[in-house]
């Protein structure tokens, strides 16, 4: 095989899975040196525990180039939820397999977490973190993580993606761990950062809300994409909640330049509730310049201060998500829709009809609901995916309308709302029809 052409070599490595490539380069000398930068992918999966991998990385000369994308995962698993979980998934095994499969795994588990525990916590080694950032040259994108499964064992990870309750966060060691990666975001050149379940708590206190904007008031500046997942649970009061929603407001607002931003809260312990939240208040009047991908999900809001808020990007806006799937079980329709606590969802689209030029795509999925005392009009909507958040078509939309149709619930698609904003026409939902439209020229 040494004799063969480097690219054919390189074309035998391109099919290789992780095990054959070791083995393979274990072979000889040149064989080793093509298969070098085959040993890491350009998107590296770090657990939190396991630091140290992706600081032997940044070290090497040769294999620190390849990473642009890493995935930081914070997960912890809620042990007795997801056994009693693990059990009813399988429940109609057989039984001595069931009991097989599921002691098999659970060893597994025993065994990492076991590892887990006698490491070091991520925040205990700054200088590794901050390091391991700043030396990697072609690092753009970061993914935090406090949702998905941690380990490779299958029984697990169905459970991660059937039961949002068997995730577990130690809220007050997430906010030293994430207070250590916004330090280190300064030692790098993001362009994606995307924080999967954020505890909102963390910015209601006067010093944690300035050593965040100290820390992100540039990093923030250079970053295109934003997604940001909070999750508010722990605030009880009206007043934490405020102090919490300017914090996040000013942190916002330093991400002057990005063209996707994605805003969802999920509500642990209440997967039904949606966060009430003024968008006046969280980002007083402020406008991404360069917006044309926005995502809202899980939030409860007043009619014209959402669409004010749209509008003010109206000139840059392309791509529009409302709602998403929430902390949806796997048999349940989404959950992560948007409420308005005052006015209609036909004075919005009417609102918003016509007025959006470079809109190309809309897209709703989940409860969709006026719960205003004064509402005049009492619409309420579930709607179901068509595309997952990259615009894709969902190849198991069907199952999708099964799961929503076993938990009580019609679900339908988006498709009339988006002809309704894209083109005009009669109003597609439950209220009082209005008059056809014609869409402006583009």
């Amino acid at each position: 095989m040494e004799s063969l052409p480097v690219e054919l070599v390189r074309l035998v490595y391109g099919y290789c899975d992780s095990e054959s490539i070791k083995a393979l380069r274990l072979q000889s000398r040149v064989l080793g040196a093509i298969g070098l930068e085959y040993l890491v992918n350009e998107h590296v999966n770090v657990l939190s525990w396991k630091m140290s991998k992706l600081h032997a990385i940044s070290k090497h000369e040769q294999l620190k180039n390849s990473i642009t994308s890493v995935t930081l995962n914070f997960t912890e698993v809620d042990e007795y939820t997801a056994r009693h979980a693990s059990i009813f998934q399988h429940y109609l095994e057989e039984p001595a397999e069931r009991n097989d499969r599921l002691a098999l795994s659970w060893a597994k588990y025993y065994e990492a977490d076991k590892r887990r525990k006698v490491s070091t916590t991520f925040d205990s080694r700054p200088e590794l973190v901050l390091e391991s950032f700043r030396n990697l040259p072609n690092f753009t994108d970061l993914e935090v993580t406090f949702t998905k499964c941690p380990f490779n064992i299958d029984v697990l990870q169905q459970v991660f993606n059937g039961l949002p309750s068997c995730r577990k966060m130690d809220r007050e060691q997430a906010a030293k761990n994430l207070a250590l990666i916004a330090s280190a975001l300064k030692e790098t050149n993001l362009s994606s950062l995307t924080i999967d379940r954020f505890p909102l708590e963390i910015l209601r206190l006067p010093d944690e809300r300035r050593r965040w904007f100290d820390c992100v008031s540039t990093s923030f500046s250079r970053l295109s994409s934003l997604h940001l997942t909070v999750d508010p649970s722990a605030l009880r009061l009206p007043a934490q909640r405020f102090k919490a929603i300017k914090g996040l407001g000013s942190i916002l607002r330093c991400a002057t330049n990005i063209t996707s931003l994605s805003l969802t809260f999920h509500t642990y312990g209440m997967p039904k509730h949606k966060f009430i939240i003024w968008f006046d208040t969280l980002l007083e009047g402020f406008t991404f310049e360069k917006l044309s991908d926005l995502k809202l999900e899980g939030i409860s809001c007043d009619e014209d201060d959402l669409r004010d808020f749209i509008l003010r990007h109206a000139s840059t806006l392309e791509r529009l998500r409302l709602g998403g799937r929430g902390l949806a079980k796997a048999f349940e329709g989404g959950l992560g829709g948007i409420h308005l606590c005052r006015g209609t969802f036909r004075g919005l689209f009417a609102g918003l009809r016509n007025k959006l030029p470079k809109l190309e795509r809309v897209h709703l999925e989940g409860d969709f609901e006026c719960v205003g005392v004064e509402r005049s009009a009492n619409e309420a909507y579930s709607f179901h995916r068509i595309t997952d958040d990259n615009w894709e078509a969902m190849e198991d939309e069907w199952r999708l309308r099964r799961a929503a149709a076993s938990s009580g619930r019609t679900t339908r698609d988006c498709l009339d709302f988006e002809r309704y904003l894209l083109q005009g026409g009669k109003y597609p939902g439950s209220a009082t029809g209005s008059p056809a439209v014609v869409a402006p020229a583009q």
